[in-house]
């Protein structure tokens, strides 16, 4: 299963919608999220990669990807035993 969240354009309630759509994928049991941020200022990437990068959300996932390319997107994958 691969869920995704758009935060374009960016919202002030950010880290609420990220936290609840992880929660959805280790509910389902999801192999990947895509989190699309779009054209925004490097300020918005930075936020969702600090937030990403706690030590309690960090747990949840086991690899994260970023793309930079045109428009931006944090690929959040994860194993499952």
């Amino acid at each position: 299963m691969k869920l995704k969240l758009n935060l374009f354009p960016p919202v002030p309630d950010m880290e609420e919608k990220i936290s609840e759509i992880l929660q959805r994928a280790v509910d389902g049991r999801a192999s990947i999220v895509e989190i699309a941020y779009g054209t925004s200022a490097e300020s918005v990437k930075k936020r969702i990669l600090n937030f990403l990068n706690k030590k309690e959300i960090r747990r949840l996932y086991s690899r994260l990807e970023k793309t930079d390319k045109g428009w931006g997107r944090v690929y959040l994958h994860f194993r499952w035993k």
